[in-house]
């Protein structure tokens, strides 16, 4: 008999292009006054940030801009923004970006009422009570943090990336409409939409997978593996946009109740370290991860392979699992992505305090094959 599950979705999801059109009336039910958080750079370019602020003006909410995100998220820079949210009395939270930005205003939005420093939170204490309402609009497909409950943030003064996570980070409300993420750039379409996969991949295999977290880990994977190249080569196409951005929901959906595994138990060490894109850091841990889990992982790898596209039908699981890591490589191969951990420049010394940084995770916890520090290190080594 299999293991008791469970399953839950905080955030009202609306999706499709044009669904922005909702934000006048969602609006005006959360708040009248919105701290209005971005990225520096506020795409005020491609005309996103004016529709956006015209259609909270059609809903009577007063917007104040905090354009302070940068791409690695600092505590100085949250505490910042929830000092000008408590100063302009804001009642009213909305993320509009990627996913750093996304994780930003989750934890402005929960810790308005908090009673502690958010380096308590950060070093494990959990939060005690509600913040005030969230909603997210994502402009790049990847991080899923539109319906995540947790938030990448680094301590730059420790030198430390980590997760924190609370269910009162849930958005009440997610925006995901797929013209906002045409005017992504290549490289961060390709980094971002293979996060994106990483996050299916690892659902469909983690400790904490189930039938109901499968069918949307599964359907992500065969969205994001039939259009990334797309995306990539021709960001103005609609309709590859809009499967990335849906695929990135549902890994987001998926990872929120199953949880992640290896990649991302690693990836914010490695992440604090390299000095790279979260996106790009995941796709290349990805491979020599798989290695890691291919001998009690092969079944769901078969499974991966065929929402990849492949033609496993009548294959011995294990040369379907083989056939789907093939094929994530040449998909890397593609989009420009490196094959190597080494890629990183890490020096070899530095593997065994990212080994111990890194075991006690959530992610690493729930990664279907149990790891120890000594696989951890062979793991960053590629030796299996």
């Amino acid at each position: 008999m299999a293991a008791a599950r469970w399953f839950k979705l905080q955030t009202e999801i609306h999706f499709g292009s044009g669904a922005i059109r909702i934000l006048p009336y969602k609006g005006r039910l959360c708040g009248k006054r919105a701290l209005l958080v971005t990225g520096k750079q506020a795409l005020s370019q491609n005309g996103i940030l004016d529709e956006i602020t015209d259609l909270l003006k059609v809903g009577g909410v007063k917007s104040i801009h905090f354009a302070e995100v940068e791409p690695e998220p600092s505590l100085a820079t949250v505490e910042k923004g929830l000092a000008v949210a408590r100063a302009e009395r804001a009642d009213l939270v909305i993320g509009l970006g990627g996913g750093s930005v996304m994780d930003v205003a989750k934890v402005i939005a929960g810790l308005y009422h908090s009673q502690h420093d958010l380096k308590e939170y950060f070093d494990g204490l959990k939060l005690e009570t509600p913040g005030i309402p969230l909603i997210t609009i994502p402009t790049v497909a990847g991080s899923g943090a539109e319906v995540t409950v947790s938030a990448d943030l680094m301590d730059t003064d420790r030198r430390i990336k980590r997760s924190i996570s609370s269910p009162y980070f849930a958005a009440q409300v997610a925006i995901v409409d797929p013209r906002f993420t045409v005017s992504t750039p290549p490289d961060v379409t390709a980094y971002s939409g293979f996060d994106a996969l990483v996050h299916a991949i690892e659902a469909l295999t983690s400790k904490g997978a189930g039938p109901l977290t499968d069918i949307y880990a599964y359907r992500a994977i065969e969205k994001i593996g039939s259009h990334i190249c797309q995306a990539v080569q021709d960001g103005s196409d609609l309709a590859a946009r809009e499967a990335m951005a849906e695929g990135s929901l549902m890994a987001g959906v998926a990872l929120t109740n199953a949880r992640l595994g290896a990649v991302h138990g690693l990836a914010n060490a490695i992440g604090a370290r390299a000095g790279k894109p979260h996106g790009l850091v995941s796709a290349v841990l990805l491979v020599p991860v798989l290695r890691f889990n291919m001998a009690v992982s092969y079944e769901r790898y078969a499974q991966m392979a065929k929402a990849l596209g492949c033609r496993t039908d009548g294959m011995d699981p294990i040369d379907a699992a083989a056939l789907g890591i093939k094929t994530i490589m040449i998909l890397q191969k593609k989009l420009g992505i490196p094959a190597t951990v080494r890629y990183f420049g890490l020096d070899e010394s530095e593997y065994q305090q990212i080994a111990t940084e890194s075991i006690h995770t959530v992610s690493m916890k729930a990664n279907p094959r149990d790891a120890t520090l000594e696989d951890i290190v062979n793991i960053l080594k590629e030796r299996f």
